[in-house]
């Protein structure tokens, strides 16, 4: 075999230039997509700080990168874990339909219409154990899809603490569903 392009028959120097033109069409196509100026970086940090900051759902950039990024999503998921200080995890797998009482450790979950206010909703946050000493001031739900809305949490009262929402409100559709996993803290 020749080390020189003048000792290659016509055949391989077909196959030696298809070559090269695939490779260097991969790395373009490489360096556009690493260079994609709508395609935001999300790192760790980014998901810790949503976490502490506002109540507000996970921007759309955030689901992108959970999505595509099943390391990322991992750790998005210990850190809700290792955060909460309760947790409510999927529902079991025979259930079916929508839910409105979703059961925790130590709280319950209900969602309850408002007969004042047609389209609006109660989410109840009850603790069917003893009291927490430092009570949750976040609610936090995390769809299987990569949803996740943070929620703030007024104070308590009698146990429990009391939102009134549409019924519409992403937190409600997420906490209907099954397949989410619900943190306070």
């Amino acid at each position: 075999m020749s080390n020189s392009w003048s000792g290659l028959d016509a055949k391989q120097k077909s196959s030696v230039t298809a070559a090269f033109e695939a490779l260097t069409a991969l790395d373009t196509l490489s360096q556009a997509m690493a260079t994609e100026p709508h395609a935001p970086q999300i790192a760790f940090r980014d998901l810790l700080a949503w976490t502490k900051g506002p109540a507000a759902n996970l921007p759309i950039a955030y689901k992108q990168a959970l999505l595509a990024n099943p390391a990322l999503r991992r750790d998005f998921d210990r850190l809700l874990s290792r955060t909460a200080e309760w947790r409510c995890e999927r529902a079991a797998a025979a259930s079916s339909g929508l839910l409105d009482t979703r059961e925790g450790n130590g709280f319950r979950l209900r969602l309850k219409p408002s007969k004042a206010a047609p389209g609006q909703v109660y989410l109840l946050v009850e603790f069917t154990g003893a009291m927490p000493e430092t009570p949750p001031q976040t609610l936090v739900v995390n769809g299987a899809d990569g949803d996740c809305v943070r929620l703030g949490l007024p104070d308590l009262h009698d146990g429990t603490a009391q939102v009134l929402t549409d019924e519409d409100a992403d937190v409600v559709r997420l906490l209907r569903d099954p397949k989410t996993e619900i943190f306070l803290w």
